[in-house]
């Protein structure tokens, strides 16, 4: 149930905030397959990428709210880690709704990890983002994972109704018309080496593309093996932070059995705009979720990914202070 009070603040218009675009030079998708596949393979015992037809998202084991990744394909970072260090921002709160303008897409489908809307719930928790605007009509699948209490690590799962869309202080989204087409497919199975499947993807990007910007997203599935995870503690609120060691201590950290999907974003190379560089919120059908941080079973991990490759990239809301680097 909603906790609506007069002392949250307003929702902030996106429109009015300093936005930056930057137009891609998008490579070529087998282009792409080419430069990560050997970045993967020192990483990973087993791995493959290749250019396919998107699945249908809306079915099992996925279930968002849009088929596919195609059209209009935009890379969205609004705010980062100075909206929590060293105090929480409360007037930090968006609506994905802006992104209708801002974008000028329609239909308009919005994935990838935030943090969720604080004045719903009443507590912060790990929003994994999901809706589909079609003119005015909007679907929202999104999940919002939360800690039960302080002490103990167990999360709860609460979906959010197609009339709440706001989420607060960060965000990382992938956002495109939904349609069907061809997208990059990341296979990876048993680990060897130090980086999670997120990192290894945009280290190798990095390392290929050296300075120009690749953006990707789309939604990992976890076939086989756990994952580490973490939710804030509901404490969050009340502490003030001074470094991101101390914000480590207000999250309890969770291991995700199979399987277990994500949504998110890569991005390869930040030019300077205070960039969360790859960000992905997991969720699963037992009501458990958080933000990915690695697999934890390396010998038996096996990740699937889809993703739609961007044309534009986009940052809202750019602090004007030195960014803390978290990933």
């Amino acid at each position: 149930m909603a906790t609506e009070n007069c002392n949250f603040p307003s929702v902030l218009d996106m429109n009015e905030l300093p936005i930056v675009r930057i137009k891609l030079n998008t490579p070529p998708l087998r282009c792409i397959v080419k430069a990560i596949l050997p970045e993967l393979l020192d990483n990973f015992e087993n791995a493959s990428a290749e250019v396919v037809q998107c699945p249908d998202l809306t079915q099992p084991p996925f279930n968002l709210t849009s088929e596919g990744l195609n059209g209009d394909e935009n890379v969205i970072d609004i705010g980062d880690i100075n909206n929590l260090i060293p105090s929480i921002k409360r007037e930090k709160l968006y609506d994905v709704k802006d992104l209708k303008q801002i974008t000028g897409s329609d239909p308009l489908v919005i994935i990838g990890a935030c943090a969720g809307p604080y004045p719903f719930f009443g507590v912060d928790g790990e929003s994994v983002e999901n809706v589909t605007m079609i003119g005015d009509q909007i679907k929202n699948g999104t999940h919002v994972h939360m800690m039960k209490s302080e002490d103990v690590a167990e999360c709860y799962h609460k979906s959010l109704p197609n009339d709440e869309t706001r989420f607060s202080l960060l965000a990382n989204f992938f956002t495109s018309n939904g349609f069907r087409g061809e997208v990059l497919k990341i296979v990876c199975e048993v680990r060897k080496g130090p980086l999670s499947f997120s990192k290894c993807i945009r280290e190798a990007l990095k390392k290929h593309f050296r300075d120009e910007i690749i953006a990707i997203g789309g939604v990992i599935l976890i076939e086989n093996g756990k994952v580490k995870v973490h939710v804030v503690k509901p404490s969050l609120a009340k502490i003030p932070l001074k470094s991101g060691k101390e914000l480590d201590k207000l999250l309890h950290f969770i291991e995700l059995s199979p399987p277990s999907v994500g949504v998110g974003c890569i991005v390869s190379h930040d030019p300077g705009l205070n960039l969360r560089l790859e960000h992905f919120h997991l969720y699963t059908d037992r009501d458990q979720g958080g933000h990915y941080h690695n697999d934890t079973e390396p010998n038996t991990i096996k990740y699937t990914g889809y993703f739609g490759v961007s044309k534009q990239f986009t940052k809202i809301d750019k602090s004007n202070e030195v960014c803390i680097n978290l990933l």
